[in-house]
């Protein structure tokens, strides 16, 4: 086993554990490694993501130069 790849996963999952937590969406104890996810509005998220998905990708076409003849 690749243990370099490994501790990057687990760092990896680390970070993310500590962005939900700093987003309100999770408790997390670096100190124990104890993940606590709190319930949420699954049809918000959806909600809220589509805007976000969808303004990523129009920036992507106007950079690539999509729509273009």
């Amino acid at each position: 086993m690749n243990w370099t790849f490994a501790r990057g996963l687990v760092y990896l999952a680390c970070l993310v554990a500590s962005g939900l937590a700093m987003a309100g969406l999770a408790d997390f104890d670096l100190a124990t490694g104890t993940f606590d996810l709190r319930p949420f509005n699954l049809y918000a998220l959806i909600g809220a993501a589509g805007g976000v998905v969808s303004s990523a990708l129009a920036s992507i076409a106007l950079w690539r130069g999509w729509g273009r003849r």
